[in-house]
């Protein structure tokens, strides 16, 4: 606003005088008439802040056929949001094109009679809102930018959003929201084809179209257009940092931890066993309560403490399982999808379904969901050419949705890595120690099956390389996290790990770690 208004008065108006310029920016704050005008952007941000709260995901979308992609954009909930976003878009590229230029027509104001300009000048407008409107929408909906990550870092909020506001950020927001040179070049070449045919198909002349396609006119669309993609940058960003501000959650404490305690009590326990944001930040807490920062010494006590009477670990059983749980479901759907031939199979002396004296089975198989069938019929054609590629499973989509859910898990091994290598100096009653093993042989496991999938798949193309490019980060984190946290056990702990009730194939990985000859 501040920017629209300096260019109202300086290009607009003529006026350079500073004193004039800082008069002009104040009263557009202060007068009843401007503060009236702030209700459109209020009534954009809670439009775009309504698609935001019901479209945030903690892991991104991975189609696993083309026509997925088709289907998710066809969906009810990502056209209400489309039509959501590129409305409140339109407002507020007529709201900065309206304070940017004095006699610009608003968009809730009818045209005279007399005036040829305003309606194709209107009609400029609403393109460049909808150009907008649509590539945020596109890349929010169907390229995982609703994904939302609580940051690494620990500054205060207002720290991380004056962060955003660098020149280099702000140039990534407009190559990313459509205000690139290329998409500003085709928005401008839309608007004034749609600008001329709209003014000759209303009966107007056709050397009226110099008056309407003016440099003016270009400059302020060309502002608003940036102005808009910065603003939408912005708006996500903050979004994000409010949605994902970590948090601190209690323990279960003593008390807590007597037979007597409410059940019902919300812990970190509680929180690590759910899921969505709420686990992801769990785990965030979790990874910064283990981590060797002496200001969470005293919440780290916590976990090698006994409950009194009773002498029951519940504090770390309560940490431990849901992390062991995630990380062995995490493995074993990677063992599912790539070595389906090593998972459990059913017994062979299994007894057949009962059946009558006519050999007819006496319970009837549940009926097939018609969409299965509708699934089963269109997969029968991917024979044809037509339909092969739009039903043609993507490359290694399996195992890139794996992945792209990976970020809890490595939290989860970080958490539980520097929680055994604290226990050797603050574990005073040995409650870790038992389930030390337990937690290599999980470790070693995940790590096998990483490395196996990691060398034959996980491949990127060039025409959806952005999107997997996440799925390649997590996928390396991960590796590298099981790695640091294996090493952070056997050098605190030494020789004595092969000592420990492991199978052998883990055995043999710890003493190559040992040994240093895992890099």
């Amino acid at each position: 606003m501040a920017l629209c208004n300096v260019y109202c008065t300086v290009v607009a108006e003529g006026i350079i005088n500073p004193i004039t310029i800082a008069r002009n920016l104040l009263m557009s704050f202060v007068l009843p008439s401007q503060l009236l005008n702030l209700t459109v952007p209020a009534v954009c941000f809670l439009m775009l802040g309504r698609v935001h709260i019901h479209s945030y995901t903690v892991s991104g979308w991975i189609p696993t056929y083309q026509w997925e992609w088709w289907r998710r954009f066809f969906t009810l909930r990502v056209q209400f949001g489309i039509v959501m976003t590129t409305s409140a878009c339109i407002l507020l590229a007529g709201f900065y094109t309206s304070l940017a230029h004095p006699t610009f027509p608003r968009l809730f104001v009818p045209c005279s009679h007399g005036d040829v300009v305003c309606w194709p000048r209107k009609v400029s407008v609403i393109c460049v809102g909808l150009c907008t409107g649509l590539s945020y929408a596109m890349k929010y909906f169907l390229g995982n930018r609703n994904v939302i990550t609580p940051n690494p870092a620990h500054p205060r909020k207002f720290q991380l959003i004056k962060a955003n506001f660098s020149f280099h950020k702000l140039k990534e927001a407009c190559n990313s929201y459509g205000a690139s040179k290329f998409s500003l070049l085709c928005t401008l070449c839309i608007c004034m084809v749609i600008s001329a045919l709209a003014h000759l198909s209303g009966g107007g002349a056709w050397q009226d179209l110099v008056r309407i396609i003016e440099l003016p006119l270009l400059v302020i669309i060309l502002l608003s257009t940036i102005l808009l993609a910065n603003t939408l940058f912005l708006f996500t960003v903050i979004f994000q940092i409010f949605l994902a501000e970590p948090i601190e959650i209690p323990l279960a404490i003593e008390e807590d931890g007597s037979a007597g305690a409410d059940e019902t009590t919300w812990r970190l326990s509680n929180a690590l066993s759910s899921s969505g944001l709420l686990q992801l930040l769990a785990f965030w807490d979790l990874k910064t309560l283990a981590s060797a920062d002496p200001r969470n010494f005293l919440r780290r006590s916590q976990i090698f403490a006994i409950s009194q009477p009773g002498g029951h670990p519940r504090n770390w059983l309560g940490i431990m399982n849901p992390s062991l749980n995630l990380i062995r479901k995490f493995t074993e759907r990677l063992k599912r999808h790539n070595c389906p031939e090593e998972l459990p199979k059913p017994p062979e002396g299994a007894s057949p379904p009962a059946t009558d004296v006519n050999k007819n089975e006496v319970t009837k198989p549940p009926p097939v969901p018609l969409r299965e069938r509708i699934v089963k019929v269109m997969l029968s054609l991917k024979g044809y050419p037509v339909f092969s590629y739009f039903l043609s499973e993507l490359p290694d989509a399996t195992n890139r949705g794996i992945f792209a859910e990976a970020l809890p898990v490595i939290w989860a091994v970080q958490a539980l890595g520097d929680l055994v290598a604290a226990s050797f100096t603050e574990d005073k009653f040995g409650v870790v120690q038992r389930n030390i093993p337990d937690i290599l042989m999980a470790f070693t496991q995940l790590q096998k099956m990483v490395d196996s999938v990691g060398r034959v798949s996980v491949t990127r193309r060039a025409s959806t390389g952005e999107n997997f490019q996440s799925e390649q980060q997590l996928r390396k984190a991960l590796k590298l996290s099981l790695r640091s946290a294996i090493y952070t056990v056997t050098t605190t702990f030494g020789p004595t790990v092969l000592e420990m009730p492991v199978s052998a194939e883990c055995q043999s990985k710890l003493q190559s770690y040992l040994e240093f000859k895992e890099a």
